[in-house]
């Protein structure tokens, strides 16, 4: 197995506000898990068809946490093929 990353991934960086609010210990599992799934989702897509532009380039994006739990956004480096996660809201 290589240890290169496949070229249709897109490594997510959290940021640190992102990482506080993922070790919250008062974060719910629940809410914990969806997050990693669209973190994952995020990865394997970042211009995933129920996010939505926050800008008018489109490289920062907003995307729903299932079940009106929150938001997630991020911003697209595509010059370094790299997403990074700018904040959580959780609800």
């Amino acid at each position: 197995m290589s240890e290169e990353e496949p070229d249709d991934l897109w490594p997510v960086e959290p940021s640190e506000a992102v990482q506080d609010v993922l070790s919250d210990p008062n974060l719910s599992v629940d809410l914990f898990s969806a997050i990693v799934a669209l973190t994952v989702a995020i990865a394997e897509d970042p211009w995933l068809e129920a996010s939505t532009a926050r800008d008018s380039a489109g490289d920062w994006r907003r995307l729903p946490i299932p079940h009106g739990r929150g938001l997630v956004e991020y911003v697209i480096d595509a010059g370094n093929h790299v997403v990074r996660l700018t904040r959580v809201i959780p609800l």
